[in-house]
């Protein structure tokens, strides 16, 4: 017998992802799903239908509604040993049997990545402005006087001749020089702080109703009476 791998208590899985139940028998040509305690209907399954298996997982080529379709046409309810809702009533009084059904709720988690918030621009250009300085500059100035003649003096050769005597007058020039010289720097830097900032979004949360049919007593809700 080619069972694939499958074994009793594996979990087993449609090939959309649907979580069908757990093998509960191997038989020569097939598998038996059980699909819960609250579900009176075990599925079958053809070994050849397992598309492959993963650890604890059985993964099939069907669909959860073609596996109903196809367990429909070869006997609703059957199983190993009875159908489930039999082996349910043949518990011994006394006993008890349970079964976990997961409650669901969304919770979040925040991830960060770096964005660009902006930027900062540092630019430099040049204008022109009027400056003065005061340079301290040497100018000459020319004195004329007149004094009485001595006794030693005498009339030259160009006595009763018109003469012109040339006096050069000096003074200095300012000019102006320019060069580059730094007067300041500017240092750019950056730095990083952390701040708190919240975030929200909607999140799902399955509860869990409770209801009665008949005389059945319930115990243990702690979400409230059960609903008449």
């Amino acid at each position: 017998m080619n069972t694939k791998g499958v074994q009793r208590g594996m979990t087993v899985r449609s090939t959309d992802g649907e979580k069908l139940g757990e093998v509960v028998a191997c038989e020569a040509d097939h598998l038996v799903i059980e699909k819960g305690f609250f579900f009176p209907k075990d599925y079958l399954a053809r070994y050849e239908d397992v598309a492959d298996v993963q650890g604890d997982e059985v993964l099939l080529r069907q669909s959860g509604a073609q596996l109903r379709e196809q367990s429909a046409r070869a006997g609703e309810g059957y199983a190993a040993g009875g159908s489930t809702t039999e082996r349910t009533a043949g518990m011994a009084s006394g006993s008890s049997e349970h079964v976990s059904v997961p409650v669901v709720e969304e919770e979040l988690s925040a991830e960060k990545r770096m964005s660009e918030a902006g930027e900062v621009k540092v630019q430099k250009h040049a204008t022109t402005e009027r400056r003065e300085i005061s340079v301290p500059v040497t100018k000459e100035e020319v004195h004329v006087e007149r004094a009485p003649a001595s006794a030693e003096a005498k009339p030259g050769e160009a006595a009763f001749r018109d003469e012109t005597i040339s006096v050069p007058v000096r003074e200095e020039e300012v000019e102006i020089k320019k060069r580059p010289v730094v007067r300041e720097q500017v240092r750019i830097s950056k730095t990083a702080r952390q701040e708190e900032r919240r975030a929200s979004d909607d999140v799902r949360r399955e509860e869990v109703d409770v209801e009665k049919d008949g005389d059945v007593e319930v115990k243990g809700t702690d979400r409230g009476e059960p609903r008449e």
